[in-house]
């Protein structure tokens, strides 16, 4: 008996050890043309085993001999490998023709799209030192032109695709990210790590079906989300960078030949003007004159810090994706730099019959930002630039100790000393939270017939705090001795929210095996509020006076008006509604055709104006699919595509969503269109009523006209 059991006993251990030596360790690496695919999906066919490369596109998967390996990623071909007696598994995947590439409201495959459109995926986005994520488009979109208007980090960007469009109205694209509508000219505080791809649409077919927002193009953002069936994945990256300003050509004199030449003059320092004594400098003096870089006071070299921390997960109808980031920059110009704090989580999933699908997307940022004012005018005294390049080197920072001690003498040559007064003693910082969401809902009612919705928001809520002390040189100069505590102090409050609201109903079938219709009605909303508060007061006591709390501000007195603040207020609202409709048909992948149409109503329109209409017509020919190509050797696609159509623009007058007026002076939710009142100026002492603006009754949409034909070629390497 106790050899029996023996027996048996050695049948088990040598079962366990054929299973356990059968699964065995795979590693490998995924690449494309271009190097390695970071966050590829490695999975065993039929299975439930997952993995994910990591940033060099490594991975390691557990996987019996007999098991087949998946490699995919979005926007290539998938790829299956037998695992066989191998345990090193090197795959490079190819870029797809089926392709999922965003076409207005709706997706279809690169082959089948009749629109001209570009796609720049996370690769050629993460990892730069852009805080803006705008700015890492350039050069990666065919006809989209960026242009930064400041050096500030984070700064706006003026982006043109195909050009300018408008005389005087809105010439940027419109902005969707993730199904929400955002303001195009806020991304400073949007975390470019988090973007997963980023889609143009250049052409009237894929942009009238935005209607009154397309003419300029758009731009439709997607950001991470998690995999199906895929374990917990953190990734931490933290990138250091250092820049510096750019070398230039400039051959200046230095202070002995600046001196000696007016010397030679007589004038300036060097011929004893400056001193008022006429007596010109001698060569002992020349040759202790200090040389200042007034480059190297002024600019400095930059650094910038970027951690971020991302989870990732899915499970079998769930996925998931948080980030957390922090991005610390200085710029290059002293008293410019950029906080930023990100928060994202995208939650998406459906039910096991893939009937119902949803996605909610959320981002919380807060950033601060300091950013000298005034950079590029000819204020001697407020611009950094021009001290740095227009200053006279045989002063020194040395020579700086208050402002009252510039006041007397006054002489243009203490201009860097007027400038480093400015940095000691004037303040400005701009706060924002900016809070973008949406909500992706879609039903399969039938096989053909899929009832979406999607909801978004853009929030944002920016504070500006300037304040110059009394003690300064400009207080002291400007207040003189009438008004001893000159400086100021200005806070201001505006809050923005847009929301949109979409709902449509999609048919899509395919007849005969040959012939698809893929057919969407749509019904928009979309309304916009401001709310702004702001005061502006003249008089700062610098015995209590402490930056942005409100201390110090001098009470309005009776003997004279120094201190009188300026209040001011915004209220303002504005909204579109629309119902449009699109119908897209394909024969065998060959032929397509797309047509779309839409109305829009504006609340900045009055009357017959109100309503726009929007079309436009498409079509393609694979020319590859055909038989005279099919076997080429050397033409791999050969697509020629044709539009025309009509798109419009409400941004007649200013690049924003509230009518003709800045949130600098007081205005109601009136537009271009009426007249409107104001009050100010008096006479004889008494309030004055007058036309702020005389309106244009006949005021209606901009609308844009195009023809497109393009041939999108790749050949066979």
């Amino acid at each position: 008996m106790k050899t029996k059991f023996k027996g048996i006993l050695t049948l088990l251990l040598a079962l366990v050890a054929q299973v356990a030596f059968a699964q065995q360790t795979v590693t490998g690496t995924v690449t494309d043309a271009d190097g390695p695919i970071g966050g590829a999906t490695v999975s065993v066919k039929g299975g439930t085993t997952f993995a994910s490369t990591d940033f060099d596109g490594n991975y390691s998967i557990q996987a019996n001999p007999e098991d087949i390996l998946v490699f995919s990623y979005v926007g290539y071909d998938s790829k299956e490998e037998l695992v066989g007696n191998k345990t090193v598994i090197n795959v490079t995947l190819a870029a797809s023709l089926d392709e999922v590439v965003v076409v207005g409201y709706r997706t279809t495959t690169q082959e089948k799209s009749n629109v001209a459109s570009s796609i720049v995926t996370n690769k050629t986005i993460e990892n730069r030192p852009n805080a803006n994520v705008l700015q890492t488009l350039a050069g990666q979109v065919p006809g989209l032109d960026i242009r930064a208007n400041t050096g500030q980090p984070g700064g706006d960007s003026t982006i043109n695709l195909r050009g300018i469009g408008s005389i005087n109205g809105n010439n940027e694209p419109l902005f969707v990210i993730d199904g929400a509508f955002v303001d195009e000219d806020n991304f400073r505080s949007l975390n470019p790590q988090d973007i997963k791809s980023i889609s143009t649409l250049r052409d009237v077919a894929a942009t009238a079906i935005y209607g009154n927002r397309g003419a300029n193009g758009v731009i439709v953002i997607e950001t991470k989300t998690g995999a199906y069936g895929q374990d917990l994945e953190i990734r931490v990256n933290s990138i250091s960078t250092f820049n510096r300003l750019q070398d230039n050509d400039y051959d200046l004199l230095n202070s002995q030949e600046l001196l000696t030449l007016e010397r030679e003059r007589g004038a300036g320092f060097g011929g004893g003007v400056y001193q008022g004594t006429g007596v010109p400098l001698t060569d002992a003096e020349i040759a202790a004159a200090p040389n200042t870089n007034w480059r190297d006071v002024f600019f400095r070299v930059g650094s910038t810090l970027n951690n971020n921390v991302s989870l990732s997960s899915g499970g079998k109808n769930s996925r998931q994706f948080t980030s957390l980031g922090f991005y610390d920059q200085e710029g290059i110009l002293k008293d410019s730099d950029l906080k930023r704090f990100n928060f994202r989580t995208n939650v998406s999933g459906k039910t096991d019959n893939d009937k119902f699908n949803y996605a909610l997307n959320l981002t919380a940022n807060y950033s601060e930002s300091n950013e000298p004012n005034q950079i590029g005018g000819t204020g001697i005294n407020r611009n950094y630039v021009l001290g740095a390049y227009q200053s006279v080197p045989w002063i020194s920072p040395d020579d700086y100790t208050t402002g009252a001690d510039l006041l007397s003498p006054l002489l243009f040559a203490n201009t860097p000393l007027f400038l480093l007064d400015r940095l000691n003693t004037y303040r400005r910082k701009e706060e924002e939270i900016k809070l973008v969401g949406s909500m992706n809902l879609s039903y399969k009612l039938t096989d053909d017939f899929t009832l979406r919705s999607i909801t978004g928001f853009d929030y944002q809520n920016e504070i500006l705090t300037r304040a110059e002390q009394s003690d300064s040189f400009n207080a002291l100069l400007f207040g003189g001795a009438a008004n001893p505590v000159a400086g100021f102090s200005q806070q201001s409050t505006v809050r923005e929210f847009a929301f949109n609201q979409n709902t449509s109903l999609n048919y899509n079938h395919t007849f005969a095996d040959k012939h698809t219709v893929d057919a969407s009605v749509f019904v928009e909303y979309n309304k916009y509020h401001l709310r702004g508060f702001r005061f502006f007061n003249e008089g700062l006591d610098p015995r209590t006076y402490a930056f942005g709390d409100g201390s110090g501000i001098v009470q309005d007195q009776p003997t004279n008006d120094f201190y009188v603040a300026t209040p001011g207020a915004d209220v303002n609202n504005s909204g579109l509604f629309s119902y449009f409709g699109s119908v897209d048909y394909d024969y065998d992948g060959k032929y397509g055709f797309t047509g779309t149409l839409r109305r829009d109503a504006s609340s900045r329109f009055v009357g017959d104006n109100k309503w726009g209409t929007f079309y436009s017509v498409a079509g393609r020919w694979n020319m590859h699919k055909e038989k005279f190509l099919e076997e080429s050797e050397v033409i791999d696609v050969l697509k020629l595509r044709a539009s025309y159509g009509t798109a419009g623009n409400q941004y007649v007058s200013l690049n924003n969503n509230f009518g003709i007026f800045s949130p600098s002076v007081n205005f109601l939710d009136l537009g271009l269109y009426r007249d409107t009142f104001g009050t100010g100026g008096s006479y004889a002492g008494l309030q004055g009523v007058s036309v702020n603006n005389f309106g244009i009754g006949g005021l209606s949409w901009e609308t844009t006209r195009e023809y497109n034909v393009g041939v999108d070629i790749e050949i066979i390497t």
